[in-house]
């Protein structure tokens, strides 16, 4: 599976779980306590967890997990979506040696949409 995050192809993609997260985002009451206004939103929650991942990969990974927001694009049951998105937890792979090659392995991203 692919995802695509600023437009970069992420091809080993092993597990993308799309959730939809209810988030309240202003909730405000009068002086009766009757709720005034309550600003409902449904928003995507990615966690996508790559295969080996070879040292440039990971460093791509780790470059855009510094962005504030990055523009991911993925596959979800709606149908291919495009939102933006803030990587809330920094890659931390395990290192795992294969031929005499350095790989990462482990790496899981979580990001919330904008």
């Amino acid at each position: 599976m692919t995802i695509y995050i600023n437009g970069m192809a992420f091809d080993k993609v092993t597990s993308l779980s799309v959730d939809r997260e209810t988030r309240r985002t202003e909730i405000n009451y009068n002086t009766q306590g009757d709720m005034l206004i309550d600003l409902v939103n449904r928003k995507y929650r990615l966690t996508v967890t790559f295969g080996l991942l070879t040292d440039g990969e990971l460093k791509a990974l780790r470059q855009l997990s510094q962005e504030i927001f990055v523009t991911v694009r993925f596959p979800a049951p709606e149908g291919e979506t495009e939102a933006q998105f803030h990587i809330s937890k920094e890659p931390a792979p395990v290192v795992t040696e294969v031929n005499r090659v350095v790989l990462y392995s482990g790496v899981e991203l979580i990001m919330q949409q904008k």
